[in-house]
């Protein structure tokens, strides 16, 4: 009885086991698997990511997924949406209130404090990319876990707004974004805020019973969320707001409305623009893209200037965004669609013609090489005769095939066999590298 029940669980004797796992055992909705085919999307966007930020003299910093509810609360806002009915948060064993991470500002934010890293440096310049989360009905361009590419300007003044917004839009342009739109927004100084609030909570006021039921909490706890609202009914209030009337332009932004247009950035200002988070003033910021539906924010940020004086730290001058990395991989794909696709000058097939040791280790080593050029590796572990393996790099969409037997070990070298030209040459084993980067190179630009 055992030896039949264990029989029929065993995968390779009952091919049903694997539809019987597959329905038993299901994702959490919202919380995507990202395959082999998908993936590669994502590591070339992370690598374009590594390389201009670090070009601009950004350092990476990654914080825990776990943080303490009262960081957020006390950074995001106990009035916004996030807090009041998006983030993931339990007690954990000990009693404590843990949320999971719903933006990584904060998180930087309480690194920074924590660590003592303004002591080491008098202003910081951060990049960071990972998981978030947040606990809302999935749907189209919104998951529950979602993933950012950011950066953070650390005690820097006003200056850094354009430098913000400028990394931004060089960075989605060197990722493949061919259209997308800036709308920018002066939220006023911390000093105006108050003034601002005020006038804003008389103006929704006498329009109280046209708004929402959100809206009227929102108008309570924190007017400016009001303008976050996707209701219909209550957007013909939110349109004849009197931005003008209560908060202008200041001298300061249109300067860098100025110096966005001298540097050939288009823009548009959007007074309706609030972002979703309570720490921000000042010059806020968000690009949409086509391509995407009604969800069509890519990226966004804006200035931080009291974020770190309510954790406790200093004041301390700030501005950053984030980028939607599910967002802009789709509006790129939308809109470029090959963009993603491998190159074929860069994709080389490794056959290893017999088993052992040596040739083993010079395809490790050759692939560990063309890895850190930058080549995609395609190879069948296994002994396969040479006509097999040429079918598995034809259908790996290989330029070059380096072919490893015997006979190549002996005399030092490798077959490189270009599948395009139908051609092959004996390359020795040191050179392989360097010789498949010239080739490559070459055929890029043919």
């Amino acid at each position: 009885m055992m030896r039949h029940l264990l029989k029929s669980l065993d995968g390779r004797k009952d091919g049903r086991i694997g539809h019987l796992m597959a329905s038993k055992f299901q994702g959490f909705p919202g919380m995507d698997d990202i395959l082999p085919g998908e993936i590669e999307k994502w590591q070339w966007v992370e690598e374009k990511a590594r390389i201009f930020m670090e070009a601009g003299g950004f350092r990476e910093i990654r914080t825990p997924i776990l943080e303490p509810t009262e960081l957020f609360i006390r950074s995001i806002g106990q009035s916004s949406d996030i807090v009041h009915k998006e983030m993931f948060s339990f007690k954990d064993r000990g009693e404590r209130d843990m949320t999971m991470r719903p933006e990584m500002t904060a998180s930087v934010a309480r690194a920074v404090l924590e660590k003592g890293l303004l002591t080491q440096a008098k202003s910081l310049r951060l990049y960071y990319m990972g998981p978030m989360f947040r606990a809302e009905r999935p749907q189209a361009g919104r998951k529950r876990q979602f993933h950012q590419i950011g950066a953070e300007i650390i005690n820097e003044g006003r200056e850094a707004d354009f430098e913000s917004i400028a990394l931004l839009h060089g960075f989605l342009q060197y990722a493949g974004l061919k259209e997308f739109a800036l709308h920018v927004n002066d939220l006023g100084g911390e000093e105006d805020r108050d003034r601002v609030r005020v006038a804003l909570v008389k103006y929704f006021g006498r329009e109280k019973e046209k708004l929402c039921k959100d809206c009227q909490w929102r108008l309570e706890k924190n007017v400016l969320r009001i303008f976050d609202c996707k209701i219909p009914s209550c957007q013909p209030v939110i349109e004849k707001a009197p931005w003008e009337e209560f908060a202008p332009l200041s001298a300061g932004f249109q300067a860098l409305i100025q110096k966005l247009a001298e540097r050939e950035i288009a823009c548009t200002v959007n007074r309706r623009l609030v972002r979703g988070l309570d720490y921000y003033n000042g010059v806020v910021f968000e690009v949409t893209a086509g391509g995407l539906g009604a969800q069509n924010a890519v990226a966004g940020g804006g200035r931080y200037d009291c974020l770190y004086q309510d954790l406790g730290g200093a004041k301390t001058p700030c501005t950053g965004f984030s980028i939607g990395v599910e967002r802009l991989i789709s509006a790129v794909e939308s809109q470029n669609g090959p963009h993603f696709a491998s190159p074929r000058e860069k994709t080389v097939y490794l056959a290893p013609l017999e088993d052992g040791a040596a040739i083993a280790k010079v395809i490790r080593n050759t692939a560990l090489g063309l890895r850190e050029r930058g080549f995609r590796i395609e190879t069948t572990h296994g002994v396969f005769s040479l006509s097999q393996h040429l079918k598995r790099a034809d259908k790996a969409k290989a330029r070059y095939a380096v072919i490893a037997g015997t006979d190549e070990m002996a005399k030092g070298v490798l077959i490189v066999k270009d599948l395009a030209n139908r051609t092959q040459q004996e390359v020795r084993m040191d050179e392989i590298v360097s010789f498949l980067s010239l080739s490559s190179a070459a055929g890029s630009r043919s």
